[in-house]
């Protein structure tokens, strides 16, 4: 050792070193200063990192062999020492690249999806309270929540919580800062709406959740006949104090009035109001009053959407076969579409009927239509991920699904559904501590325990599936997809009698109800009675099962997928 000390020094290894971590201090310190602006990304930098590592070994070994006394050869252990060095630095990288590819696994964890960082320009829009004499008038001050909502995810420089996450705070005793951070904004909007006959009150104020400072405040005193204008007022009034940019296309958007007709407007918010419900029974009463509001203003786009809405999701969620309302809900879309082609929400309705109706391209054009024109709208990621589902594009499903739920994080249906593409790509631990997620929210969320059981039947814990599904099964009131679920979970246990006894329920309440056939598909494959399933398969397939948007990757139909005719109707579906 004495003797390398020596020769370090002769070949002045110790010099070279200083002079060359001196300069990499200079790098790091350029590098730190220019990430933002440049927009540098935090593995550009890790690699630069190791790079300027693997750069001094390199000067050292050079600096030893071109050195003033270079000419003499090395002993062999110095060599050995050397090579140890760089052996050990080219672990170190190896180990970084197979670490990253590790935690990506098949479906990479989304950049940035669970970032501290909170856009300055990011709002929250609480329930207005209703002043007014009649409490039945909620549905009014809902109402205009709603419309101040979706004229600010119009603003493509604003970031706005979605209406499902910012309604869970209506008469919420917590503080404005508590709100925020929950919601992952920096501002919030209050305000209460009092109507007396003809006029209305409207009182609205912007606050900064960290200072508790209103930046704006107004309070219109109006002819009902102006609530249009106010609402977009107020929209723009947040956006200038926000310091956003508001296009000219964006604020014509804003402006423009959706009926001139005040009864149909009524009844255009009461079918929301019912609608927001997200029960079978709230689509069909809120269809009702669609078509009210179209009665009073045949040119009201927004009410077509509402009916295209409806009816898609009593397909949608298996309450009727969709060949009977998929003709009035496509008519609908696009008659909304035509009348405003301006209107993100009708793309995003259409776009919903087209994968429905296994119409893929259409369904992917729509979808992209409707972030185009509205990419603050949740509903349009939502289900935008569905058709990558469909075409077993699960990363880019997971990825519209987490837009989706920054956009509306409280909201228990997209929160559930982001575990969904990684369920479908058997990532079955991170799909359990999504749908756990739900249930924090709210443990009696029937869904969430569904999915929750069908993840741990893919990973052999029957008990704790059969148990969830159970769950499932009693919150929802036997809702039959859920006693579906439970049936499959019972024949992957091997509980064949407690899987038949279920299919047996179901196909007896079909005379009096309808019942997918899609549902039977899973559990015949699952007993065994391969040519049962297929048979079942047809049928849905005839009838346009919502089923199709997931079936090419399924996990519960996995022994069906080497059968010709599963085969052949993928082909058909154009999936194959």
């Amino acid at each position: 050792m004495p003797s390398l000390l020596q020769r370090l020094k002769e070949r002045k290894l110790f010099q070279w070193a200083l002079a060359y971590l001196a300069g990499a201090w200079l790098i790091f310190q350029g590098i730190e200063v220019l990430a933002e602006p440049w927009s540098l990304s935090a593995g550009f930098q890790q690699v630069l990192h190791v790079l300027l590592g693997i750069g001094f070994l390199v000067t050292l070994v050079l600096a030893w062999y071109h050195g003033e006394k270079g000419r003499q050869r090395a002993s062999g252990i110095e060599l050995l020492i050397l090579a140890g060095i760089l052996v050990i630095a080219g672990a170190a990288v190896a180990l970084l690249g197979r670490g990253e590819d590790a935690e990506q696994g098949p479906i990479a964890e989304q950049a940035g999806a669970a970032s501290s960082v909170i856009d300055p320009k990011s709002v929250a829009v609480l329930p207005f309270a209703n002043l007014s004499a009649d409490p039945d008038n909620e549905y009014f001050s809902d109402g205009i929540t709603d419309a101040i909502i979706t004229h600010l995810t119009k603003i493509a420089d604003v970031k706005v919580t979605s209406r499902t996450s910012s309604m869970q705070y209506k008469g919420a005793d917590k503080s404005l800062l508590d709100i925020a951070a929950e919601l992952g904004v920096t501002t919030i909007v209050e305000g209460s709406v009092q109507q007396t006959g003809d006029r209305i009150r409207v009182n609205a104020q912007l606050i900064d959740a960290q200072s508790d400072e209103h930046l704006w405040a107004e309070i219109y005193d109006r002819d009902l006949s102006d609530i249009f204008a106010v609402q977009s007022d107020i929209a723009q009034q947040i956006a200038l104090a926000l310091r956003a940019t508001l296009t000219p296309d964006e604020r014509e958007r804003i402006e423009q009035e959706p009926t001139e007709n005040l009864a149909a407007y009524n009844s255009y918010l009461l079918g929301r109001f019912h609608w927001n419900k997200r029960t079978v029974e709230g689509f069909r009463t809120a269809i009702e009053h669609f078509r009210r509001a179209i009665e009073g203003d045949p040119e009201y786009a927004l009410a077509y959407t509402g009916i295209a809405d409806s009816y898609a999701l009593l397909a949608s969620y298996g309450a009727v076969s969709p060949n009977d309302v998929l003709p009035a809900a496509r008519a609908a879309a696009l008659q909304a579409v035509e009348i405003d082609n301006s209107l993100g929400e009708a793309y995003a309705s259409l776009g919903l009927i087209k994968l429905i109706e296994s119409d893929w391209p259409g369904a992917e054009a729509a979808f992209q239509r409707a972030i185009e024109l509205n990419p603050n709208y949740a509903t349009a990621h939502h289900w935008y991920a569905f058709y990558f589902m469909a075409v077993a594009k699960l990363g880019d499903a997971l990825a519209e699904l987490e837009r989706a739920r920054e956009l509306d994080p409280l909201s228990l249906v997209i929160t559930t559904e982001v575990g969904f593409p990684l369920y479908l790509n058997g990532q079955y631990d991170r799909a359990i501590e999504e749908f756990r997620k739900a249930l924090v929210l709210d443990r009696d969320f029937a869904l969430a325990h569904a999915w929750l059981g069908l993840a741990y039947a893919e990973q052999g814990k029957f008990d704790e599936a059969i148990t969830a599904c159970r769950e499932a099964v009693a919150l929802s009131g036997r809702f039959p997809l859920y006693v579906a679920y439970l049936a499959y979970v019972n024949a992957a246990a091997g509980r064949s009698a407690a899987a038949m006894s279920l299919a047996r329920e179901l196909e007896e309440r079909a005379s009096s109800e309808y019942i997918s056939p899609a549902l039977f598909v899973p559990i015949y494959g699952e007993l065994g009675d391969t040519d049962r399933a297929l048979e079942s398969l047809e049928r849905a397939y005839r009838e346009r099962s919502w089923y199709f948007v997931r079936v090419k990757v399924d996990p519960k139909v996995a022994a069906l997928r080497s059968e010709p005719r599963f085969s052949s109707l993928l082909e058909k579906l154009g999936l194959e």
